[in-house]
């Protein structure tokens, strides 16, 4: 296993504690790397925070984070997007300050739905409307945003 992969696998399980369970942590740096793959160097990390009850019936829980210049439209094509998925959203926070708007979301994915078509169809979304999109599984978020 090389070595950047055990760093990262350790890294993980640090930061989820008690709860570092290795189907946890291996579908944590799952995410990570899915989510490198696709990465941009040049795009910053969403740094908002989102909690809500663990998910139910097998269910996806993510986070979705949007950012970009305000416009009509970002947040009612970000929840068609998830609605037409079949999500069930649970929380949504959004800001518009001096022109600029950010948006978290916190939502259930139906288990069936494959996570990277659904992070694909919000991402391309919100380019068509000047928005960066991210949707992250929430193991993933939480990992990453620990203090």
């Amino acid at each position: 296993m090389p070595t950047d992969v055990r760093s990262l696998i350790d890294r993980v399980a640090s930061a989820l504690g008690p709860e570092a369970t290795p189907d946890r942590v291996e579908r944590v740096a799952r995410a990570v790397l899915d989510a490198g793959a696709g990465a941009r160097p040049d795009s910053p990390a969403p740094v908002s925070h989102a909690v809500a009850s663990p998910p139910s019936g097998g269910a996806a829980r993510v986070v979705v984070t949007a950012y970009g210049r305000d416009r009509p439209g970002v947040l009612a094509a970000v929840t068609a997007e998830l609605s037409a998925a079949g999500a069930n959203i649970l929380d949504v926070s959004q800001k518009v300050l001096q022109g600029y708007f950010t948006l978290v979301l916190v939502a259930d994915l139906p288990a069936d739905l494959d996570l990277g078509v659904a992070r694909d169809s919000l991402q391309a979304r919100g380019e068509a409307l000047g928005a960066r999109v991210l949707l992250q599984h929430e193991d993933l978020f939480e990992a990453m945003h620990r203090p």
